[in-house]
């Protein structure tokens, strides 16, 4: 597979940890986050490795 299938999942991923930031459930991102960071490493997207990173801050700032 050419790992676009990876690329999408992660995008899914992301956009998933990102609305339930947003709904006040940040233990409940975390593990879509952290998936989606595997499936970004694994297809060497820098762009969504960023985007990612940035929500996982905002994770870890909402947890604290």
């Amino acid at each position: 597979m050419d790992g676009t299938y990876n690329r999408a999942e992660a995008g899914v991923r992301c956009d998933l940890g990102h609305a339930l930031l947003a709904q006040g459930e940040p233990e409940a991102a975390q593990p879509h986050i952290q998936r989606a960071q595997q499936l970004a490493t694994m297809t060497g997207s820098r762009r969504q490795r960023k985007r990612i990173d940035e929500l996982s801050q905002a994770v870890k700032r909402a947890l604290r």
